[in-house]
């Protein structure tokens, strides 16, 4: 079950999400990597990538991000929440520019 999230409104769902697994593709295999962000409207920042996945973003802009489900958020702790969007890379920074978001979760 997925519930749509307005972009702009994404850093009001993350209350309690501490991190967020940074997926990219290559051309042989996907790269997944756990990291701290920071955001501002449906703008999200990443330091740390490391070489693979920037060198993913540098050649395949397209990425998703997941956040997983946490207890501090009362209303929708059993929900993760999936992103995608357009990302670039400036210097050790990964940016992202989210298109799309929803609160999802397992079926019942």
């Amino acid at each position: 079950m997925s519930i749509r999230i307005e972009t702009t409104r994404l850093s009001e769902s993350l209350v309690g999400r501490e991190f967020a697994y940074l997926v990219t593709a290559g051309s042989e295999r996907s790269h997944v990597v756990a990291l701290r962000c920071a955001i501002v409207g449906d703008r999200v920042t990443m330091t740390g990538a490391g070489r693979s996945a920037l060198a993913n973003v540098a050649s395949n802009h397209r990425v998703t991000l997941v956040w997983a489900p946490t207890e501090a958020d009362v209303e929708n702790r059993d929900y993760s929440i999936i992103a995608d969007g357009s990302a670039i890379v400036d210097g050790d920074v990964v940016a992202i520019t989210v298109t799309n978001a929803v609160f999802h979760r397992p079926a019942p």
